[in-house]
């Protein structure tokens, strides 16, 4: 049998599939918010399966200038008692208005772990602009954000996959749409080429649905697709996934 269970505690929005990945303006809450998100799945019988997922994530908003705002994931997972997915991701970013509302500067800083993808520690910081094309009620808010990020990857055997140093152009569209006040659905996609190399790139997809269950209480049902050109020896170039979670905002 499957079943979900509610993980709550504290905690608003890499891609990652249990805190939200809308794009956030300034101003839309002021002060101090979050989110936590989980899940936890379990399969018995033929397969025995066991799933466990944790998201948080803080945020602060001036309300005029800047606002920042960190996440942090944890997926693991096993298989017939062996462990299938052992997965670390935190992300922090600061966004701060230029000309008008529409126009922003982003820094940002994020570390991960994936041991079945071979990564002990993959690093990043990075800047760019982000313009918001347009806002409307009935077609919701588009964004383009363009900059470029410094990547450091260490892999658990640097004898077979050599560490890496890399300098990224960091490139995305999003959309977000509200269908009602608390109803959401987002986009995001991502183009990270090397800049010494264009034939060496990332590229992901991700996309969200967000349904309120009961108060701040809500449904979040995510689908995932990333693309690495030039994955670590042994590790497949796709991921996909699907994942049914649940959140608390404050």
């Amino acid at each position: 049998m499957r079943r979900l269970l509610f993980l709550s505690t504290l905690l608003s929005t890499s891609l990652s599939a249990l805190v939200s990945i809308a794009p956030v303006d300034i101003g839309s809450k002021t002060g101090f918010s979050g989110t936590v998100g989980g899940a936890l799945g379990s399969k018995s019988g033929n397969t025995n399966t066991d799933d466990y997922s944790l998201g948080v994530r803080l945020q602060y908003d001036e309300g005029v200038n800047y606002l920042t705002w960190g996440t942090f994931t944890y997926n693991y997972g096993k298989s017939n008692s062996i462990k299938n997915e052992d997965k670390l991701y935190t992300h922090l970013r600061f966004i701060h208005s230029l000309y008008d509302d529409n126009w922003c500067s982003e820094f940002f800083i994020q570390s991960e772990q994936d041991k079945f993808k071979n990564i002990n520690n993959r690093s990043l910081a990075g800047a760019g602009v982000r313009w918001r094309i347009f806002n409307s009620t009935e077609m919701g808010k588009g964004y383009i954000g363009v900059g470029a990020l410094d990547e450091k990857i260490f892999y658990t055997q640097s004898e077979i996959n050599p560490n890496e140093n890399n300098a990224r152009l960091n490139s995305y569209l999003a959309y977000t749409k509200n269908f009602t006040e608390f109803s959401k659905l987002s986009y995001i996609g991502y183009y990270q080429p090397k800049l010494s190399d264009g034939s060496d790139y990332i590229t992901s997809q991700n996309i969200e649905l967000i349904v309120p269950i009961f108060e701040k209480l809500n449904l979040m049902i995510t689908a995932f697709y990333l693309y690495d050109s030039h994955p670590a020896i042994g590790v497949k170039k796709e991921d996909v996934q699907y994942r049914t979670s649940f959140t608390w905002k404050f």
